[in-house]
This record gives structure tokens, sequence and C-alpha cells, in this order.
């Protein structure tokens, strides 16, 4: 049995967030991000020896992505791994690298395009080819479900969902890393409203971390996954999440109470919110209103930010990092929450502390 002595903190990070750049291609994106998280790290590219990357072959439109994209990264010539998975777990594997021993400083970085792709036919090609892509269900279908079930339970809450809307639309216009200009929708099938689905980006995040010590440290990491098949599956209990959080919150030894920040990734409004009432963080059927109310959920303004997968879960991290290393509000642990396909069917935790 390994024991793993090292903890792993965090040096810098970066969230870059456009809407179809014509001067900048994919990999000009991706080397300004990871520059950036440089910077705000006071590292060279040369200090890091490993890197691990979060993009998915579909979302980018190319094949083995990223053989073409991962130089831009910093991963020519060096130890790299490559997950087709939300970025928070790209983190979550570099936290263990270092927790190992195998790497002193690591890149994590993860990105999406939305403005080069067709994000409905990725989502629905995503989909088991046998049993659910016959129906053509999308990302936003399964969304527009678990909100169907919720409004099923619970009714005459108009009014919670119309606060909520309101209150990520201003904190969204609030965060200086958000994209402000107009972008492509899709249509909002019912009952989602079309204001509750994400804002599409070109989005790029990179985090450093690392064994030297910080003030800022990943104390723990949790991963959780539900049943294949979507209709197996509770959408309100959303139990992957809650066994995550719980898994995280037990290696750092803390409770939920504890914890003074929370990004959670969800694509629409109601995964968002909806993921409150099943991290048992308020009563059930007011998710809505604990949102709208709540400052320490999403102050970043979630999906209405900017939003592509697979970059999320590592854009919900850097905001929570970014936001106690400000330490305007006081925070002392924030957890970053990030969502896989299909259908939020993988989830990862992760806990982030200030000493």
């Amino acid at each position: 049995m390994t024991t793993l002595t090292h903890s792993t903190y965090v040096h810098g990070a970066a969230v870059t967030v456009s809407w179809q750049d014509s001067s900048k291609s994919l990999m000009d994106l991706i080397f300004a991000g990871v520059t950036a998280a440089l910077a705000d790290a006071h590292v060279d590219m040369a200090d890091v020896d490993s890197v691990v990357l979060a993009a998915h072959d579909l979302v980018d439109g190319r094949s083995l992505s990223s053989m073409v994209t991962a130089p831009a990264a910093g991963a020519y010539l060096r130890d790299e791994i490559r997950l087709s998975e939300d970025g928070l777990a790209a983190l979550s594997l570099g936290v263990a690298r270092i927790a190992a021993g195998e790497s002193r400083l690591t890149i994590v970085a993860a990105w999406g395009r939305a403005s080069e792709g067709a994000f409905m036919n990725t989502s629905r090609a995503a989909m088991d080819p046998f049993l659910v892509q016959p129906f053509g269900l999308t990302e936003l279908d399964i969304s527009a479900l678990r909100l169907s079930r919720w409004l099923g339970e619970y009714t005459g809450r108009e009014h919670q969902r119309e606060a909520a809307i309101n209150a990520r639309r201003q904190r969204a216009n609030a965060n200086p890393r958000a994209l402000q200009q107009a972008t492509i929708s899709h249509p909002a099938n019912f009952p989602l409203k079309a204001e509750e689905g994400p804002k599409w980006a070109d989005v790029v995040a990179a985090v450093v971390i690392g064994e030297e010590e910080s003030p800022y440290r990943i104390t723990g990491v949790g991963h959780s996954t539900e049943m294949t098949a979507i209709g197996d599956r509770d959408l309100l209990a959303m139990p992957a999440l809650l066994e995550a959080a719980s898994a995280a919150l037990g290696e750092a030894g803390i409770s939920l109470d504890k914890i003074d920040l929370f990004e959670i990734d969800g694509m629409t409004l109601p995964d968002e919110a909806l993921a409150l009432e099943a991290l048992n963080l308020c009563a059930p059927g007011e998710g809505f209103a604990h949102y709208a109310l709540s400052s320490s959920i999403n102050p970043s303004g979630g999906s209405e930010a900017g939003w592509c997968y697979p970059a999320m879960g590592l854009v919900r991290f850097t905001e929570c990092y970014l936001r106690v290393r400000d330490g305007a509000g006081g925070q002392k642990h924030a957890m970053a929450i990030g969502t896989g396909p299909v259908g939020a069917q993988t989830r990862t935790a992760v806990v982030l502390g200030a000493e």
C-alpha cells in the first residue's frame, strides 16, 4: 500500500472566456489561457514537470485532439495525461500525482470552443447509440426532464424561479471574467425557459498546482458515478453529487456548514439550483429560493457567465480559488463541483482551504 505524503497547493489560475474570436485559433486560445495561469503563479513553463488536460474530441472537432492542442498547453516533451472528462476530474488526477510524489509542479488545463461546433449534435452523439440516440435526446433535454420532475412535486414556486434567474444574471454581470456579449442560443425545451439556459462560450481554464507550500491547499477530493441508463437515475436526488461532496468533505475533515463558498457546475440554472437540494444545502422544493438569496452560491454567475463542456469544472474551481485569494468575503473554505456527461452521470468535488 502506497502512503501519500505530499499535500497539494494552488499557486495560480486563470480563466479566459470569449466568443468567436477570429483572430485566434483554438491553439492560440489554449496558449493564452495557460500563459495567463503561469503568470498568475509567477512561474515559467520550464518549472513545470507534468501536464494534465481535459479535452474532448467531439467538442474540439479534431480526432485525437490532444495531438494538436497539447503543445499549446505546454505538454510538448513533458509527462502528459489527457482525460475526455470534466476539467475538475483532470484537477483531481493532477492532485493525485502530486500526492503520490510523481510530480512536483503540474499544469491542469481544460477547454471547449462552443463557437466552432454544434453542441446539440455532439450531445446526441455522446448518448447510448442503441437505447437513447433514437429518441434524439440532448443534455438540454435531460435538464428539462429534471426540471419537469421538480415542477411535478413542487407547485406555486414560479416567483422563486424568476428570482433565481435575476440573481444569476446580476452575479454574471458583476463577474469580471464573465462573457458579457451575446452569443448563440438553442431552443429551450419545455419547461425550461430561455433565460435559464447557459451562455455558450469559448472557454479555457488553467490551474498551477504543486507540492511547494502556499496559503491555498486542496484539502479534499471526491468522485462518484450514477447508473449508466438515464431512466434508472433519480434526477432530483442526484446521489452521485451527494456522494462526491461527502467524500471530499470527509477527506478535508470538515462539515458542509463550514464551506463559505460553493461553485457548482450545471449547464442550466435548474441544474445548478436543484443541486442545492441534493446536497442538503436547503429543504426540498427550496432550491431556486436558496440560490437567489445566498450570495455564497455561484457568485460567478454559473453557466450564465459562459459555458462549454468540458472546461467548466475547472472554471468552477478557478472561481473558488480567485475569490478566496481575493479575500473580500473572508472565505476560508470553498467547494467546487464538476459535472460530467451524460446527464451528469459523473461528479467530482474538490475542497479548497486557505491556511
